[in-house]
Order: C-alpha cells, then structure tokens, then sequence
C-alpha cells in the first residue's frame, strides 16, 4: 500500500493487541510513519526497530505513562509537538482513551481518522462501578478518580470532534461510544483488529496437565482473581496446575500476585515470553482460561480455538457474541462480586473437567490481517 500516512499512538510499551495493530499498519502502508509520547523497544515487540519512531512531546510527562489516574496529563504534553501532517495524506489516531488529545494541536481537516481500541475504560459506567468497588477503596482515591473522569469526558468530547472517520475495534468499543454521545456527525466502521489465525490451523497441538491463562500482567486481566479462585480449586482437585503467562507491564501487580501464588504449588507465572515460548504453552494446555474485566475485544479466545483448544472465559468482552453458540465455549458468568465471581469460575472449571464435548479447530470468526489492511485502505480511500 502506497498511501502516505501519519500513525500516532500514546505509547509503544508492552506487547499488546494495539501495539500489533500499529505494526501492522507499518508493514503494510509502505511510506507511513509512526509518532509517539512514550517508547519503550525493550518491552514491546522487536519488529518496531525496523521502523522510524518519532518521539515526540515533552520527555517529564513520560513518567506518567503507567499510571491510570496520572495518564489525563498527557493532555499537556499533546500541546508540545505539532506533527508535520501536510506532508502526510493521511492521519491515523489509534487510541484506547487519552491519544485522541494529539487532535487539539494535529488535525487534518477531512483525513483525520482514529483506531478506536475502545474509549477510554476508565471513563465507562460498567467500569467506573466495579473500579469503586474493587480498585479505589479509599475515600480521597474515589474523589479523586470521579473527579479526573468527569473533567475527562469534557476533553474528550472535544477531542473527538476533530477526528472524521471513527474505526472500533468491535461493537463492544462502539456501544461505549454511543453511551457517551460521542458520535455525532461521524462516518464509523467497525473493522476486527489483524490476526494470524489461519497459520495456527495447521499446527498440531497436544494435551498436558495444565490451564493456561495468557495475557498481559496488568490489574483488569484480573490473575489476581484467577488465583484466589485457583487456591479454592486445587483444594478439591490438587493435581490441576495453572501457567499465567504474559508481558510485565505492571511491576506491582506482578509483585502482588506472585506473593499471592506463593502458598499454591501448582501455579506457574511465566513473564516477557516471546511469540515462540507463548505458542508452546498454548500448543500443550488441555485449556485456555481468559478473565479479564470486559475486554475491549480479546484476541486470546480466537487463539484457543483455531488450535482446538477449549476456552473458558467470561461472558463480557467484545469477543463474546462471536463464539457464544460455540459448545466449547465455557462461559463464566460476570457477577462484579468477587466472592462470587470466585465461586462462578469453580464451578465453571469443575464443568469442564467432566464435560464430553470433543474440542476441535474453529476458525474463520474473524478475518486476518490481510482483510484488515484491505478494508482499513478502502476506509482511506474513501
């Protein structure tokens, strides 16, 4: 592809499903160019080293990058940097919340399009209440986090006002944008993020004596929640072992749920594997466990079935009503209590294990990356 384009995103930091879809855009829209706030090659996918990356804004902000609450001050930073746009055809956002403020100071009047991820999740009602509940216990947190989302929403309403053509990632992230009005006078897409589904067909898989939970290690993945249910599982069926598996992203949390598996032998925490490792794990589970609170759309679930694998996930996220009628689909019911979420997952594990559904490969649920590139370039040329 041809078309010279302008790519921004926040942060180039871990190795998650925004970051392939930007490197995706890279490899295919030859004469593109990829500008930042925050780059961090030693935690994101290798393959970005082959590009230019542009560092840009002011380099104090980018301390903040990690930090949830703090991320609104980006805000600030987007003020610092103007990116030469007139030499770009185009201008592609690709934002989860916060990246669309680069439109307050970069806009291409007619051309400016933005990946919407999701709308930021901090600001979504379904979220803001299990956050109160769960995450800001105390009473100057909670202040301070309402706070921070109501002057939030204000910006972003405005932000979205200089973006043209608004592409979601699924329906899920384009419900969240119409809950909060953000739609107005747009044109919308809604274009499934790129995979590599049909190479995983023709891998042969086998079946060992452990669960395997993929994911970055971050708080809404919720490993927190997994093992306190794990620690009640293997009470009753001690032989069961447990592999977490995903990219450091939040040193803390790691720190918390490590402690937090300290006691239960039989759960492994496996950290900063690259593509080869994580595709062995997945290739010897006997099933794939996914629980992250309401996934923007979720990758992982397709992963598990294109190698026949069973999934056991919840039943909230943007990829659900596309594997809901599948039978080895094992929902776990989504209760925002953790008590009872914990006892929900038990019983949901427990199923599985003497269920009789035979898994098999199923694919073609999504489209792969060619058919992303394709339909994202038929957006461009509208």
């Amino acid at each position: 592809m041809k078309n010279k384009i302008a790519i921004f995103h926040p942060w180039i930091k871990s190795r998650g499903g925004a970051e392939k879809t930007v490197l995706e855009l890279l490899k295919n829209f030859k004469e593109s160019e990829l500008y930042t706030w925050v780059y961090e090659p030693e935690n994101t996918f290798e393959e970005f080293k082959k590009f230019k990356v542009n560092l840009i804004g002011n380099k104090f902000f980018r301390r903040f990058s990690h930090s949830n609450i703090l991320r609104g001050l980006f805000l600030i930073n987007s003020l610092f940097y103007k990116i030469p746009l007139k030499k770009y055809e185009s201008f592609i956002i690709s934002t989860s919340g916060v990246g669309e403020f680069i439109t307050f100071r970069n806009y291409k009047p007619g051309r400016t399009y933005a990946y919407i991820h999701t709308p930021l999740r901090e600001a979504d009602k379904d979220i803001i209440n299990w956050n109160i509940k769960n995450k800001y216990k105390n009473f100057f947190h909670r202040f301070i986090y309402r706070i921070s989302i109501f002057f939030y929403k204000i910006l972003e309403r405005a932000a979205w006002k200089r973006i043209d053509h608004l592409i979601f990632n699924s329906e899920l992230s384009l419900e969240r944008a119409k809950k909060r009005d953000l739609l107005k006078n747009k044109k919308i897409s809604v274009i499934y993020p790129p995979t590599d589904l049909d190479k995983l067909e023709k891998i042969k898989v086998e079946n060992k004596n452990y669960f395997l939970y993929p994911s970055r290690i971050n708080p809404p993945k919720r490993q927190d929640l997994l093992i306190k249910a794990w620690k009640v599982f293997s009470k009753k069926y001690p032989d069961e072992k447990l592999i977490i598996a995903g990219n450091l992203e939040n040193k803390r949390y790691y720190e918390e749920i490590k402690k937090l598996s300290e006691e239960c032998k039989n759960i492994e925490i496996k950290t900063n594997l690259d593509n080869k490792e994580f595709l062995r794990l997945y290739q010897g589970c006997k099933a794939v466990i996914f629980v992250p609170f309401i996934e923007d759309f979720g990758i992982v679930p397709f992963e598990a079935l294109s190698l026949g694998k069973p999934i056991i996930a919840v039943d909230k996220g943007g990829y659900n009503k596309l594997i809901e009628k599948i039978p080895q689909y094992y929902k776990i019911k989504e209760l925002y209590e953790e008590k009872k979420m914990i006892n929900e997952i038990n019983q949901v594990l427990e199923a599985f294990l003497k269920s009789k559904i035979r898994p098999k490969k199923i694919s073609n649920l999504i489209s792969n990356t060619n058919n992303f590139i394709n339909k994202i370039d038929e957006v461009l040329r509208e």
